[in-house]
């Protein structure tokens, strides 16, 4: 194989798989690899692979020799990465050497055959769904902050994506938290069932996803393929019931407070650097015309902030976990929340935008 490409394009293509590739120890060495094969209609295939999680991008070269051969992801990524702007000389000699010049610099790498590569799983776009990037990104982002990490509840490990009629729900929960965002699509849906796609995969998902432009998104047996351009992404899902998400989402609300969400943000960061390990919540009062946010520790001190909230209903007093709360805060982007209550030993729920909902279960006060 013989190839001219320019470093640009080459760095920003294998850093989509640099993570895939590289990401753990795997017993077949060749998954730390990328794979490099020219294509027949011109261009450069790069291709990473963990047997789970793959990815690939095709970028433009000037091809001297057809071929293919891979190469030590992380050590080719940082070397691409360091070489001067411009173009860039990758060759392959005999014994499977790598040799790579860009200007004055020369390095020389050795490869492994592309015999052993797994092949990623093939797809047609017939049966695709296709929705913009910006919806789909928006969804994630707020709700995969809440998927869970502990792996003996593999099912969480990833968000529900649910296709139905009309619209596409999306569901992450820990067991302590549950972000839930429901989104009408105009398009046709031909996909009618749920899935759970992991949480690396959404990981790389959200690296590939522009503000616009469209992505389709189609399944193949236990992939899930998602198509952008001249890349895909094809990622296995999890396999089991997710739990039934819709019994834990109150249905009820005996107080409701409208509060700026970058001032609760603030508070809830400042407040939440006098709690410890034995005081771990923050005490939330919700009476007329405000919040109040405190916390207290034995050891420390205690901290106070007070807010303006239009208020309704009952006057109550709960404890929340800072961390579960600054999640939802930060990630969302209107200007105002909803804080719906029922009782101090209830979940609460944070509404933002149409479709949005947080469940966050309460922690008892010391």
């Amino acid at each position: 194989m013989e190839i001219k490409v320019q470093k640009s394009d080459l760095v920003r293509k294998i850093a989509l798989g640099v993570n895939i590739a590289g990401g753990k120890p795997s017993t077949l060495p060749i998954l730390n690899n990328l794979l490099l094969e020219t294509r027949k209609e011109g261009g450069v295939k790069v291709v990473a692979t963990d047997m789970e999680v793959g990815i690939s991008a095709t970028l433009p070269a000037e091809i001297a020799q057809n071929g293919s051969i891979t190469v030590p992801a992380r050590k080719f990524y940082d070397i691409v990465k360091e070489l001067p702007e411009g173009e860039i000389d990758i060759s392959v000699t005999k014994n499977n050497t790598v040799n790579i010049k860009c200007g004055k610099s020369y390095f020389k790498i050795m490869g492994l055959d592309k015999e052993d590569f797994p092949k990623l799983p093939a797809f047609s776009l017939d049966q695709a769904i296709e929705i913009e990037q910006s919806v789909l990104k928006e969804c994630l982002t707020l709700t995969s902050f809440a998927i869970s990490h502990d792996e003996t509840r593999y099912v969480l490990n990833g968000v529900l994506v649910s296709f139905q009629e009309g619209g596409i729900r999306f569901v992450a929960t820990d067991g302590r938290r549950l972000a839930f965002y429901k989104k009408e699509i105009k398009k046709k849906i031909n996909i009618k069932n749920d899935m759970i796609i992991p949480a690396k995969t959404i990981h790389e998902l959200l690296k590939l996803l522009e503000w616009d432009g469209v992505i389709k998104i189609t399944q193949s047996q236990n992939k899930i393929i998602f198509v952008l351009d001249d890349t895909y992404l094809s990622s296995s899902l999890i396999e089991g019931n997710f739990p039934n998400y819709e019994q834990v989402i109150p249905k009820e609300e005996k107080t409701t407070a409208v509060v700026n969400r970058e001032e609760l943000l603030q508070a809830v960061r400042r407040a939440s650097l006098l709690t410890s390990s034995e005081s771990p919540a923050l005490k939330f009062d919700f009476i007329k015309g405000k919040a109040l946010v405190s916390a207290k520790s034995p050891n420390m001190g205690e901290a106070k902030e007070e807010l303006p909230a239009e208020f309704k209903g009952q006057e109550i007093t709960i404890g929340f976990n800072p961390n579960y709360l600054m999640d939802v805060l930060k990630n969302l982007t209107d200007e105002n929340i909803t804080i719906s209550l029922t009782e101090p030993d209830k979940p609460g729920l944070v509404k933002g935008r149409e479709g949005y909902l947080y469940v966050i279960m309460p922690m008892q006060l010391n």
